[in-house]
């Protein structure tokens, strides 16, 4: 997939939620979805982030569990996929 553009939320909705009904997991961080999902490069600037966090908000399937540890990106606040 190739770079989108938080600033347009109804695009950056559409591609979180297509990249998420294919995402194997249960959890998952905005910054995942940052690199894999969107296709981004360097570190999220902190709108970025806001952006993403707040369409992860929005989501009825997806419950925010707070902080947790990821290997790959340290600490970061988590959503867990809701059964």
């Amino acid at each position: 997939m190739g770079r989108i553009s938080t600033g347009n939320d109804k695009e950056l909705k559409t591609a979180m939620t297509k990249w998420l009904a294919e995402f194997p997991g249960d959890l998952i961080c905005a910054r995942q979805i940052w690199y894999e999902g969107l296709g981004g490069c360097g570190v999220p600037s902190p709108a970025d982030m806001e952006a993403m966090e707040a369409v992860f908000n929005s989501f009825t399937d997806w419950k925010n569990i707070g902080n947790t540890r990821y290997e790959k990106f340290g600490t970061q606040n988590s959503w867990k996929r809701s059964k």
